[in-house]
């Protein structure tokens, strides 16, 4: 008889399935499956998900190595990548890579003028514009903001945007770098965690797909995962140390996937939502993304704005890749150069799809159902436009 999943384990599997591209919620569920008490489990897991949707050779790896351990030969086969890759490059989120070199502030993200607005009212101005006003009126800064919305619409490149405008410190936080094996660990490392940003304020402790660290604890019957929750919410409550000057600053594609403690005053007790880019910002995207690059003069990139509704950010750059791919395959030598043209676009379009709207097909469902407190009223609001 096979060993039954845990809960904790069953949900990660859930959630990777659902979304794939969030790597963060996969490696969690590596770090679980390394203690499984048998091997079943592992196979079990494993065997319901699609290895051809996991993005990173890297855990596509070490998923096989567990397959390997778990004497599952043929299941380790279909998950070991047929080319080894070099981990040293692969992103470590299903986002688009995070950008590296200099910093970077809300002038180089194109569109979310909206979401700036609401960034500078909420966070800036008690950060940085305003603290002495703020200070007058007791009002301390720092808690707690969830940022929502699809893949690929630019919540990590806001985060990093927003430490730069905010004069602070950036802490990066992953739930590979959290969860480990071993009982305490996690706790440990959490706590660790909140003194280093303590001792680097003003600060931004940024929590990238952090449903995989603050799932429902409803779904877990596992010990563990329910202590690293626990310990999650005591550090964000202050109770370790006073969080006066720090910024908890959370993203996640499925917010209803929170335990609803991390929904309440102090920790992320403000969302906004990140759609995906308008015309004005894919504009502005493309346009970037193609500078000094070799364009053909009669290229049409309002048509292909037009054509690109509902594309993420992410989508626009992958369009953008496939269409230079096309360029660079049609040119002779590095003198026999053939600009990006509308053709090569064509040709893109027809291998490069929106991801978007699955999401806000799911999305729709909390909007309309489970909204009585407000905190999908831009999503819906949005929605309302994206049905037009």
């Amino acid at each position: 008889m096979s060993q039954p999943l845990t809960a904790d384990i069953a949900s990660l599997v859930d959630l990777v399935k659902s979304n794939p591209s969030m790597e963060a919620s996969f490696r969690a569920l590596v770090v679980l499956l390394g203690t499984a008490p048998d091997s079943s489990v592992i196979v079990a897991a494993l065997g319901r998900l699609d290895p051809g949707a996991c993005p990173s050779p890297e855990l596509r790896e070490q998923a096989a190595a567990l397959l390997d351990k778990a004497d599952s030969p043929q299941l380790a086969a279909l998950w070991r990548p047929a080319v080894a890759t070099n981990t040293n490059v692969v992103p470590l989120h299903g986002e688009a890579p995070k950008p590296q070199g200099p910093s970077i502030g809300f002038d180089d993200i194109g569109g979310l003028e909206d979401v700036k607005r609401q960034v500078r009212r909420k966070i800036i101005n008690p950060f940085r514009d305003k603290r002495a006003l703020f200070e007058k009126f007791k009002r301390k800064a720092g808690g707690g903001v969830l940022m929502y919305g699809p893949t690929g619409c630019g919540k990590t490149m806001l985060a990093r945007a927003l430490a730069t405008e905010c004069n602070a410190s950036f802490q990066d936080v992953r739930a590979a770098d959290i969860l480990d094996q071993y009982v305490g660990n996690a706790e440990k490392r959490i706590a660790g965690l909140f003194e280093e940003t303590r001792r680097s304020r003003p600060a931004v402790l940024f929590f990238d797909e952090v449903e995989a660290l603050a799932q429902r604890r409803q779904y877990d019957s596992s010990r563990g995962v329910n202590t690293v929750v626990s310990a999650l919410l005591t550090e964000m409550d202050g109770f370790a140390g006073d969080n006066e000057g720090m910024l908890f600053l959370g993203a996640t594609n499925v917010p209803w996937s929170l335990d609803a403690a991390f929904r309440r005053p102090g920790r992320f007790d403000r969302t906004i939502f990140v759609p995906p880019p308008d015309r004005v910002a894919r504009e502005f995207i493309l346009k970037g993304a193609l500078e000094g690059r070799p364009v053909a003069k009669d290229l049409d990139v309002e048509a292909l704005v037009g054509k690109t509704g509902g594309f993420s950010g992410a989508d626009l750059g992958a369009l953008i890749e496939t269409a230079v791919d096309y360029a660079i395959e049609e040119s002779r030598s590095d003198d026999e150069i053939e600009p990006i043209s509308n053709a090569h676009f064509r040709e893109a379009f027809r291998e490069v799809r929106s991801t978007v709207g699955e999401w806000l097909g799911q999305a729709r469902n909390f909007a309309e159902y489970a909204n009585g407190d407000g905190t999908y009223d831009e999503l819906a609001e949005f929605l309302k436009k994206y049905a037009k």
